[in-house]
């Protein structure tokens, strides 16, 4: 709980209870070992893991941490509630970048290998923040390593949420006018690139050829702000 603590005080936008917040975070020390007594003696009797009680840190490594809150929600009742964080993020870099590839009107697209859908994807390059990095220059760092590219112009497009029931990280999207480009790295997971007009990447989104959250939320905000 000491870390816990240390982390949200750090962060206090990620502990505050604002006037207007409907879920309000219980910190009390008190409160939160009440609810554990009883939570506890309920996952019990379903013959389920305390360790569903732990409040506080409940995982993390190098990349991530795992919170799990108690909070109370607008109709009285208290639960636990898990949140994700890039850890670069809670010690003042950006939570992540992700960056849409544009040269002489066509946009790059990396056929990539995820561990996590354990299959290829059509996606545009992305990266973890890192501590104390700022978005920018994190974005760059990214495209010289991952596409061995140069960037003429970075275009920041504003902030994307992935997934709001889970993760509170504000990833920052970017249109990146390149002036260079390298060769895949399959290192990476990377086996080849293809160059699209704006036409084709529409076509192969509605086409379910691109299934990557992060690559159709940068492809939309830049098309809206008509910059492609």
């Amino acid at each position: 709980m000491e870390i816990y603590n240390l982390l949200l005080s750090k962060n206090k936008h990620l502990a505050g209870n604002f006037r207007d917040d409907p879920i309000k975070i219980i910190l009390s020390a008190d409160e939160i070992e009440k609810w554990q007594v009883q939570k506890i003696a309920f996952l019990k009797r379903k013959r389920i893991s305390s360790k569903w009680a732990k409040i506080g840190i409940v995982f993390e490594d190098p990349y991530i941490i795992i919170f799990r809150d108690l909070v109370e929600f607008p109709g009285g009742f208290r639960d636990g509630y898990i949140r994700l964080y890039n850890r670069a993020y809670l010690e003042g870099g950006a939570a992540g970048v992700v960056m849409l590839p544009e040269m002489g009107g066509k946009l790059l697209l990396m056929h990539q290998f995820r561990h996590a859908t354990r299959s290829w994807h059509w996606e545009i390059p992305r990266g973890f923040g890192e501590s104390g990095v700022k978005a920018e220059d994190q974005a760059r760092a990214e495209i010289e390593e991952e596409i061995s590219g140069e960037i003429a112009d970075l275009i920041n497009l504003g902030l994307y949420f992935n997934n709001t029931g889970l993760e509170g990280n504000p990833i920052y999207l970017f249109l990146a006018k390149m002036s260079s480009i390298g060769k895949p790295q399959l290192k990476f997971g990377v086996d080849k690139f293809i160059w699209v007009s704006v036409s084709e990447l529409e076509k192969m989104i509605a086409d379910g050829e691109i299934t990557d959250g992060f690559t159709i939320a940068a492809y939309t905000r830049a098309k809206l702000k008509g910059l492609i």
